[in-house]
């Protein structure tokens, strides 16, 4: 026993050892980030910085690249630029991002394509949402026109990196470009993708997504045709909803619209949301 112990740790000693980087905030919403500001100070994450904590400084980078009125806080980009330097340096990813930003605006540095290039694909390899959501519409060609030629291949490898991690407008990007939007149609993938999106983690459309959906159910577009869904999400949109609900109603019997009815509530529940618009009831 006392052999393997002593031979395992002459291993370790001749091992080396890499810092681990990590993401701090995946939520590519900035929901999680501001959770976490409320739990804090100015004084106290100035504190932090000056001890060297890498979230402090990713998180006062924030701070001055935007400004703060409550903290009493001007945008000054050469801060924010020195603080995202320094996070990124001490293996923070999120700063990759920020500093991508910077260096394609020029704020607080001059502009440097090619950084912007090097920075936004470092932290979406190292798996940043927004930057790898940002790099599957660069790759479309919707922004960074002047740092990433067009390859919707590659749209398409870094918009599935972000949506499989929970990235909703990755997931509604996908089910676009499989609807024949770059690529030939494939109805199958365009609903499967349009599904996620409609069920991510990491977005603030999900009632929009829902419209769509109740789309590909009523017409049973790659997948097949079911009213029930259908209604259900068409109810779940909201008001967005009301004509597409009252469309499938009239096909339907009472037992699929009580159905759809039971699935919803069941949905709100489990979420803990009210969606407004009512529902339809066919007339006896």
């Amino acid at each position: 026993m006392f052999k393997k112990h002593f031979f395992f740790l002459v291993f370790l000693l001749f091992v080396p050892l890499t810092a681990v980087g990590e993401v701090l905030f995946p939520d590519p919403t900035g929901d999680s980030l501001n959770a976490a500001y409320s739990k804090t100070s100015r004084v106290e994450l100035e504190n932090q910085v000056e001890e060297g904590v890498p979230s402090a400084e990713y998180m006062m980078g924030m701070i001055y690249l935007s400004g703060d009125a409550a903290w009493g806080v001007q945008p000054d980009y050469k801060k924010a630029f020195s603080l995202f330097h320094r996070a990124w340096c001490d293996d923070v990813f999120d700063a990759g991002y920020a500093l991508s930003t910077m260096y394609y605006k020029g704020l607080g540095v001059d502009k440097d394509l090619a950084k912007v290039r090097d920075f936004v694909l470092k932290s979406g390899e190292n798996g940043y949402i927004k930057s790898q959501r940002t790099l599957g519409l660069a790759y479309k060609g919707d922004v960074l026109q002047s740092v990433f030629d067009k390859d919707i291949e590659k749209s398409i490898f870094w918009f599935e990196k972000a949506a499989v991690n929970g990235d909703q407008l990755s997931a509604a990007n996908l089910s676009i470009i499989y609807g024949g939007d770059g690529v030939p149609r494939d109805e199958k993938k365009s609903f499967e993708w349009k599904k996620r999106a409609a069920t991510a983690k990491y977005g603030n459309s999900q009632f929009v997504q829902f419209l769509k959906l109740a789309e590909f159910y009523e017409k049973g577009v790659g997948t097949d045709k079911d009213l029930v869904q259908a209604y259900k999400y068409y109810g779940l949109s909201g008001s967005a909803g009301v004509e597409g609900k009252q469309r499938v109603a009239k096909e339907m019997t009472q037992e699929q619209i009580d159905e759809a009815l039971r699935q919803s509530k069941e949905w709100q529940k489990e979420n803990n949301v009210q969606v407004g618009g009512g529902f339809i009831r066919r007339a006896n």
